[in-house]
């Protein structure tokens, strides 16, 4: 069932279908993990209780940032050598380890600098007890978190994607039973949010380890010290892949002490409350690249060239397709989408207006998600990272000092749109000098 895939001689649209379909739909269900807590929460517990998960989250993505450093990294270079056993359980190992290393490092670090850390990320003595709650609980889990994802990658690319997709389906039906037995049956509040979204992460990562375990399954894990030239090749491979997700930390933190110092809390929770519905789109955009990402490794390590330009274009049309009609459904669904989460008039107003302007760039956004793992899937890493720091770091600090003293809260909310439309316009005069 998970090996009838022929990566070199099955039609690139054949292929591109059957890696999107469970990468697409797994990711959007790996969003409810966040969205139904965020759906919960604000119904049962309230507008504090959301600013609290959105001002404790960028931990949660750096965490993420880092798994799919080391297993994005690690499956792709894997990928590349496919033919290569002993290389490919190598760099299987030195992925595990490095995401359990990077655990201890998170964890120290939540644990030991808490308040000041929590301060520093955008809370007021008001959130902070929230905060903790919230925080705390997630990091205990976040080790299953940071491994699923790793493995979600390295099972993806052994061509079972659709293993993969059923290890995230079955973690996130998880949370969404237990957010409702914890939060609305038992009363459990924030806490129960969290422990509901962790318990679903654990699920998540005990179904990817049994596939390591199946009979004919080479992938195996050995204990072997990390070695630099390894640790180098997926740390280079899989940056692209990490500086998305740590784009969303920082930028997150960024946005939340803006929000703070225009708007206060109110402001942080509609912040909150439109980046929950937004995930979701950036869910489907890096789905398509995770769907991209194997065939065209896999093409350009065999030398097919052809069909690697095809997966590119097919990916491009996939992108734009799909943000067109996410944007009708912004325009047509947002204030119902927005309810879901808030009775609250003054925050049902703020959100509605937030989510059109935070939305305006979701056809760049698709594009750029397209572009840099396209480049990744090649083992351009330099060009791929550069548009990824351009538009996680570079265009993001631009667009925080310039906009919010221009037109102050809706500047906020334009800070993202401002960094693709700029990394997209870099990125059509970057494949320009390639081809040229």
């Amino acid at each position: 069932m998970f090996k009838s895939i022929d990566l070199k001689n099955d039609p690139i649209p054949k292929l591109f279908l059957c890696f999107s379909i469970p990468s697409v739909t797994g990711m959007l269900i790996n969003a409810l993990y966040a969205i139904v807590d965020g759906i919960f929460i604000g119904r049962f517990v309230g507008a504090d209780a959301l600013a609290a998960i959105t001002i404790g989250y960028p931990i949660i993505n750096l965490g993420v940032a880092l798994s799919f450093l080391f297993g994005m990294g690690g499956a792709t270079v894997m990928s590349l050598h496919a033919k290569n056993l002993r290389l490919k359980n190598t760099c299987f190992s030195h992925l595990i380890t490095l995401n359990v290393v990077a655990y201890i490092f998170l964890a120290l670090l939540v644990f030991g600098f808490n308040d000041s850390l929590m301060i520093l990320m955008g809370s007021n003595e008001e959130l902070l007890p929230l905060v903790k709650e919230y925080l705390y609980t997630c990091t205990a889990a976040l080790i299953f978190l940071m491994l699923a994802n790793s493995l979600n990658a390295v099972v993806r690319n052994d061509k079972a994607p659709t293993y993969a997709f059923i290890s995230m389906v079955s973690g996130a039906l998880t949370n969404i039973f237990l957010d409702w037995l914890f939060i609305v049956i038992f009363d459990m509040g924030l806490f129960g949010g969290a422990l509901a979204t962790g318990i679903g992460q654990v699920v998540s990562f005990i179904i990817l380890v049994s596939y390591f375990f199946r009979s004919g399954t080479k992938i195996k894990f050995r204990f072997e010290k990390i070695r630099l030239p390894f640790f180098i090749k997926i740390v280079t491979v899989g940056f692209p892949s990490f500086t998305i997700e740590f784009a969303a930390a920082v930028t997150n933190t960024l946005l939340n002490k803006t929000f703070m110092a225009y708007s206060g809390p109110l402001g942080v929770s509609s912040y909150s409350i439109v980046t929950y519905i937004c995930y979701m789109f950036r869910m489907v955009f890096s789905g398509f690249g995770q769907a991209l990402q194997p065939i065209a490794s896999f093409n350009y390590g065999i030398k097919e060239i052809q069909r690697v330009k095809q997966i590119f274009k097919i990916g491009h049309i996939s992108a734009l397709f799909i943000s067109s009609a996410l944007l009708l459904c912004v325009f047509t669904l947002g204030e119902w989408l927005i309810k879901m989460f808030t009775n609250d008039p003054t925050l049902i107003e703020m959100s509605c207006e937030g989510i059109i302007l935070f939305s305006s760039a979701l056809v760049f956004l698709g594009a750029n998600f397209v572009n840099i793992a396209y480049l990744q899937a090649k083992g351009s890493t330099k060009l791929s990272n550069m548009l990824s720091i351009l538009r996680s770091v570079v265009f993001v600090l631009v667009a925080v000092v310039i906009l919010p003293p221009l037109w102050g809260e809706a500047g906020i909310w334009l800070v993202l749109p401002a960094s693709d439309l700029l990394t997209f316009i870099t990125s059509c005069f970057l494949f320009k000098r390639i081809r040229s």
